[in-house]
């Protein structure tokens, strides 16, 4: 349902977030090797959240990228939104232009719950609430290594 875009945004900003809680700010190739994302890709993406003000950046020796506004104020819904918009929260299921609770087609009810409890999700959902999961150690934003996948 996410691009490829904003689920690497989501999980950088969770990383910077991270980062931030102890003071750091991160650079783009750190971002990029430590959640394996492509680095060329990653600038682009990050860059765009800063222009839209979600994340904020510094240049030089001490620079890299932070979160200028607590983590607990930036909910999913909002990087979604800066990033693939909101089109896929009111896309027809089965692509109508049309599709409605008036004129539904016939997957409308069931797409349309899944979509609603979703958004939901990601308005409750700050970045914050996704730093604080990560720290149980029950949840991750790295990829597991191939020796932890062959046990």
């Amino acid at each position: 349902m996410l691009s490829k875009t904003t689920e690497y945004a989501l999980r950088s900003i969770v990383y910077i977030a991270m980062a931030d809680a102890e003071g750091k700010r991160v650079g783009i190739k750190e971002i990029a090797n430590e959640l394996e994302l492509p680095a060329h890709f990653m600038g682009k993406i990050l860059q765009d959240m800063v222009r839209k003000g979600v994340i904020a950046s510094v240049k030089g020796p001490n620079g890299g990228f932070f979160l200028h506004r607590p983590a607990n104020e930036i909910n999913l819904l909002e990087v979604v939104r800066i990033i693939d918009g909101l089109e896929a929260f009111k896309k027809c299921g089965m692509g109508m232009k049309q599709c409605s609770d008036k004129h539904p087609c016939p997957l409308h009810d069931e797409i349309k719950a899944y979509r609603d409890r979703l958004l939901q999700v990601f308005r409750d959902k700050t970045i914050q609430s996704l730093v604080d999961d990560i720290k149980t150690g029950k949840y991750f934003i790295k990829n597991q290594s191939e020796e932890v996948l062959k046990d």
